[in-house]
């Protein structure tokens, strides 16, 4: 294993050896979006005409950011609740997650499972892995989601791929968040039983995601952001974003988690 001091030398911004490079501007645009963004310029009305609207722009979302939307809080949460019931009524959906190895390959400055800490970890072997989800399918849950750390050595795609076969015997929605992968390989994933691919950005200020992410495969930004698109090329049904607010501006990093999923969709 590389020392700390030799993987900060490695560019955040440089594709390694074995990570496949896809044709996408999706990446740009996000970045643009949000370093040219100032939240200060929205206005109270600009609130007001946003919440208004049926089908909002991002010059509305970035309004509904702003701190002037801060009065309005519970205006925008009736107007989600009454977009969400437009789309899936009154229902609720549950699922479980399931964490089948906690080995961890990278060096993230905020994350229990990385390296260089002293815990515990474990893998479980198939046997466990099925006798877990007949349990969870019994209490009646239809979609598992199937977790590990970022270690390819430990966690391989083909022991996550038997996984997602024994949750397939199981359970509707088989969905997946473990370590970014080449589009063959959520292909072979998606063939062994995956529908979905959930990825965190954690943050999209590509600056400090490089102070944050020191050592491993995860300190490559490009290629963390581009995950979700290969996730559809390779087949999968459905992919989400995410960041974890807090590392950075949350304001910026809810914009690109919106902006990301809006110009994929669209693209």
């Amino acid at each position: 294993m590389k020392s700390i001091e030799e993987m900060r030398k490695v560019s955040h911004m440089e594709y390694m050896e074995d990570m496949e490079q896809i044709p996408s501007d999706i990446m740009d645009k996000v970045i643009n979006e949000i370093e040219n963004t100032n939240f200060d310029i929205y206005t109270k009305e600009d609130v007001i005409r946003a919440l208004n609207k049926d089908e909002k722009s991002i010059e509305d979302f970035k309004a509904l950011l702003s701190p002037e939307a801060l009065p309005f809080l519970e205006d925008m949460a009736k107007a989600a609740t009454k977009e969400t019931r437009k789309h899936f009524g009154n229902s609720i959906y549950l699922f479980t997650p399931l964490y089948i190895s906690n080995y961890c390959e990278n060096y993230c400055i905020y994350c229990g499972f990385n390296c260089y800490n002293k815990i515990k970890r474990a893998k479980l072997p198939y046997e466990d892995i099925e006798k877990e989800m007949e349990a969870i399918s019994k209490t009646g849950i239809e979609e598992i989601l199937i977790l590990t750390g970022e270690s390819r050595k430990m966690s391989d795609v083909e022991y996550i791929g038997k996984a997602c076969e024994i949750a397939k015997k199981y359970f509707k929605n088989v969905g997946i968040e473990v370590y970014p992968m080449n589009s063959d390989e959520y292909k072979y994933l998606h063939e062994h039983g995956a529908d979905f691919v959930t990825v965190f950005q954690e943050t999209y200020n590509s600056d400090k995601y490089e102070t944050l992410h020191l050592m491993g495969h995860k300190r490559i930004f490009p290629y963390r952001f581009n995950a979700q698109e290969r996730a559809l090329m390779g087949g999968m049904r459905g992919v989400a974003f995410a960041a974890l607010l807090g590392l950075d501006d949350f304001r910026k990093d809810a914009l690109a988690t919106g902006l990301h999923a809006y110009y994929l969709q669209r693209k």
